[in-house]
């Protein structure tokens, strides 16, 4: 699943989080990445355009580059 987080500092992330990932477990991480958060924005890949595979997601969170 794909999460935007935007954080107070202005600052904006995207994550790969595993579906069987705990939001409170989420939100720690991100807190610990970006500092204080202000929203999240989730969004699911369509099956074909995912390039990571279940094994990968299953792993932990990816971060990907911020777009701008």
């Amino acid at each position: 699943m794909k999460i935007l987080v935007h954080f107070k500092s202005g600052f904006k992330q995207t994550f790969i989080v595993p579906k069987c990932m705990l939001a409170v477990e989420f939100r720690n991480i991100a807190r610990a990445i970006g500092g204080n958060i202000e929203s999240i924005e989730f969004s699911l890949p369509s099956r074909r355009q995912s390039n990571i595979s279940t094994i990968e997601l299953r792993k932990g969170v990816l971060r990907l580059p911020e777009k701008r």
